[in-house]
C-alpha cells in the first residue's frame, strides 16, 4: 500500500508540473473581461478572453486524466479491464487537446478571414 501512495504522490507532482508546464505555452489569457459590450472590437474582446479561458480549462483536464490513466497504468496490475480503460482516458484526453487546438485556431481562422 505504501508503494502505491508514493507512486500516487509521485504522479500527481508530476502531473502538477505538466501542467504547469502547458499552462506556459502561448500567453496567458487576459485578466480583465470587459463590463459593457459596446462596440464589434468589445464583442470579440469578449469572445477573446472567453475562448482563452475555455482553453485554459480543457488543457488542465486533459492533464489530469492523463495522470490519472498513468496512475491506472501503474497499478492496473497487467489487467485488462484497467488497461482498457487507461487506454481510454488517454485518448479522451488527446481527443480533448485536439478539440481545444482546433477551436482556438478556428478563431484564428476566422479572424485573419474576416481581416480583424
Amino acid at each position: 500500500m505504501a508503494k502505491k501512495t508514493i507512486a500516487f504522490g509521485f504522479l500527481v507532482l508530476l502531473g502538477l508540473a505538466v501542467g504547469n508546464a502547458a499552462l506556459a505555452i502561448g500567453e496567458p489569457p487576459p485578466a480583465t473581461i470587459p463590463d459593457t459590450v459596446t462596440s464589434a472590437q468589445n464583442f470579440i474582446d469578449l469572445l477573446d478572453n472567453i475562448v482563452d479561458w475555455i482553453f485554459v480549462v480543457v488543457l488542465v483536464f486533459a492533464v489530469i486524466f492523463i495522470v490519472l490513466a498513468g496512475f491506472q497504468f501503474i497499478t492496473g496490475g497487467g489487467e485488462p479491464q484497467q488497461v482498457g480503460q487507461a487506454r481510454n482516458k488517454l485518448l479522451y484526453a488527446a481527443i480533448g487537446i485536439a478539440v481545444a487546438v482546433l477551436a482556438r485556431g478556428l478563431v484564428t481562422a476566422v479572424r485573419s478571414l474576416i481581416g480583424s
